[in-house]
This record gives C-alpha cells, structure tokens and sequence, in this order.
C-alpha cells in the first residue's frame, strides 16, 4: 500500500468506527457517483461525520452490501497500512494501488467527455476501481447504470501514469483544469460481528481535506490582538496534535505534523477532518502574548497550545495564531545620560572593587541613581580615567 507519513499518522484524528446506510446513485451526472454514503448519528458517540452523505465506491466484489440498511463499520485511512485480517482473497486483493484509486476520485470524471467513447460515468469509475483493488469484476447486477469498457480502460490508462505515488493536496487542480478541494478516500469496513473481519462488502468514501492556519507575529505591544503594523515571524516551530492513543485527550505529545512559519509568518497543516490542537514552540528570548484577546478569533493569539478545534471536512479554519513579545526591557527605566566620578577601591576587603562610583547630583535633571555610589570595573585598557573628575556619561544595559 502506498503510504505518506502525514496522512498515515492523521488517521488518528479518524473515528475507530461509526454507523452507514448507502443508497445507489450510478448515472454520468457531474455529481453521480456509485453510492452514496450517509453517516449515521449514533447515540453515546460523537463524530465528525455524523449527518454527513459521501460519494463513494465499492472495493470488492466477494460480498453484496445493500441499500437502507445500517451498518456498523472499522473506519481506515486509504494512507495507513491496513490490518492483515483485511488484505487477501475475498478481501482487498491489491492495496497497494490505493493512490491510484485516490487519483481518479479527485479527478471528477463523472459527466467529462471521454476520448471518443461518449461521456464517463459513475460506472465506469466503478469497474476502474474494482480493477486496481479486486481480482474479478462485477456488473453490479445490472446497478452499474451505462458504462463501457473502452472508457474504463481510458481510466486506468490515466491512473498508471498519473496515479502512482499521489498524495492529495486540499487546493487541487484536476486533468481537466478544475479548481477542487482534494480529497481522500476513507475506508468503512462493515463489522456488525466485530470480529476485524467484514461482513459486507467494503466501500470507499470521498471526503475532502480540510486545513489549519495562519499565522504567529511579533506582538510588539504585547496586547495579543494582530496590529497592522506587526510584522509575521519567520521560522517559528508549529505542531499538529491529535488524539493518537485514543484515551479521548489531545496531549501535548501528540504531534502528527510539523511545520515552520514562512517568511511572513504563516503556516498551514492540509489535514482529515477530525479534533486536533496547534502547538507553538517559544522562540528564544519571547514571551507568548495573552490569548482569545478583544473577540476576534481571526487577529487574536491563542496562546502556545490552542484549544481543540474540530475541522468538518472542506473547511480552511485560517484563525489559530499566535503572537510573541520581547520581555520588558530595563532600558526603558534607564536614564540617558548621568554624571558621575571615581575613586580606586582596590583591596582584598570582601566589600572592596576596583572602582568606587559615584553618581552626582546634576541641578535640572533627575534620576534614581543620584548620591548613590556602586561598586565597579573598568571595561577596557585603552583610555585612562581619572579620580576626582566629573564625567559625564550615556547609560546603557548590557543587553537591550
């Protein structure tokens, strides 16, 4: 099976199973497809998909699957390595050409002219995918509406050359130019037995990709709300968290994906629909601004970790940011300028230093440090200083 480390590891954000009815919906119509798929709401459980209908296929021909009937099924990402009890004659017979399958059902071929066999349909899409994951074909029992073999062989022809290796991407473009959100085919095993095996055929549904952004800032005045003026981070840590063990909680742990900010700031996370958080890493010598400031979700700073965020599918949530602040600076509290002079204070008394420094008392200004004497050092060895003698001096930390 093909399998990309990012969609395989956000299969946890996928429920363990849920509850399906199909109803056949074959036909050449742009939004036809094989079945469609509608997930049930079932009571004690919550999930994403509930109330939802997919387009969607069926995998294998060993097992009939039929319509208004609920089914209890395993729900697997086509991206992660299935379980061996689902691999294997009367099962998924070739899983390997998953990213192919994913190909053709983010291409919208359903009502697109074919080359000089008439118009592709939810059928012929149908025995395309039986060919790359079955080892016989079906008619369907005559459900397969209009189709024809020159038109599935002008399918798989397509797969071969484009379908090896695909990842799909949320903003994608199809063979015939379209602008789509991508999607992924997610598997439903039914399993009313739960006993890992399917008691039903197999189906697949297409769901779009969801994704996460924007961005963290420099926060300048730490009031953990996006000024026009305040310029993006660059470089910036961020994690994608979600429940990986699957005791309910979105641990810190948890991480799944991993990106930096661009050179503006921003960032994104193309995901599966499901719960996740966002984790910032602190850069060096920042402070992490207040969050859910002045309630605006779209400017404010969601602190360094956010909270859950539930991504539907097809959604781009552009509102978890975060802003960072240098610590306050004791320049600020320093004051200009300052008169002071010296006496030699060099011994081995344990209140002894080189320097005694006396700060004066200026007419006219006014700072904390007048009258007062400090102990000190000289700092370099390249010009005198003279005991006894005002000088007058610009202040400065040592670090700004």
């Amino acid at each position: 099976m093909p399998e990309s480390n990012i969609y395989s590891s956000l299969s946890a954000a996928l429920p363990n199973e849920l509850t399906f009815s199909i109803k056949l919906d074959a036909g050449n119509d742009p939004d036809a497809s094989y079945l469609d798929i509608t997930v049930k709401d079932s009571p004690g459980t919550e999930n994403v998909f509930e109330g939802m209908t997919f387009d969607g296929y069926c995998i294998d021909t060993d097992r009939g699957i039929r319509p208004n009937i609920d089914y209890t099924a395993k729900v697997y990402s086509s991206y992660e390595t299935l379980p061996d009890e689902l691999i294997g004659t009367g099962l998924i017979e070739k899983p390997e050409n998953f990213d192919q399958v994913n190909w053709i059902l983010n291409q919208g071929f359903e009502g697109q002219a074919s080359t000089g066999n008439g118009t592709y349909t939810s059928g012929d899409i149908q025995r395309a995918v039986w060919s790359l994951l079955d080892d016989q074909q079906s008619s369907g029992g005559g459900t397969l509406g209009a189709w024809e073999q020159a038109r599935v062989d002008e399918i798989l022809a397509l797969a071969q050359s484009n379908g090896e290796g695909f990842v799909p991407e949320y903003d994608y473009t199809t063979i015939f130019g379209e602008q789509v959100v991508g999607k992924m085919g997610v598997i439903l095993v039914p399993d009313s037995n739960n006993d890992s095996l399917p008691d039903s055929q197999i189906v697949i549904a297409e769901v779009e990709l969801s994704k996460i952004g924007d961005k963290v800032w420099s926060d300048c005045d730490a009031d953990g709300i996006q000024d026009g003026n305040e310029a993006g981070m660059a470089g910036v840590t961020v994690n994608l968290l979600t429940d990986v063990d699957g005791d309910g909680v979105i641990e810190d742990g948890e991480v799944v994906d991993t990106t930096t900010t661009d050179a503006n700031g921003n960032y994104e996370f193309t995901t599966i629909a499901g719960d996740y958080k966002v984790q910032f890493e602190q850069p060096d010598n920042k402070l992490i601004s207040p969050a859910n400031q002045g309630g605006d979700d779209t400017v404010d700073s969601d602190g360094l970790v956010s909270d859950v965020i539930t991504l539907a599918p097809g959604v781009n949530d552009t509102t978890v940011d975060a802003g960072f602040y240098h610590p306050p600076s004791f320049k600020a509290a320093l004051p200009g300028m300052l008169t002071f002079s010296v006496q030699l204070d060099a011994g081995s008394d344990p209140d002894s230093s080189y320097l005694d420094i006396t700060i004066k008392d200026v007419p006219g200004t006014d700072n904390p440090f007048e009258g007062m004497t400090f102990d000190g050092y000289c700092l370099d060895t390249d010009r005198p200083i003279n005991r006894n003698v005002d000088y007058t001096a610009k202040v400065y930390s040592f670090k700004w």
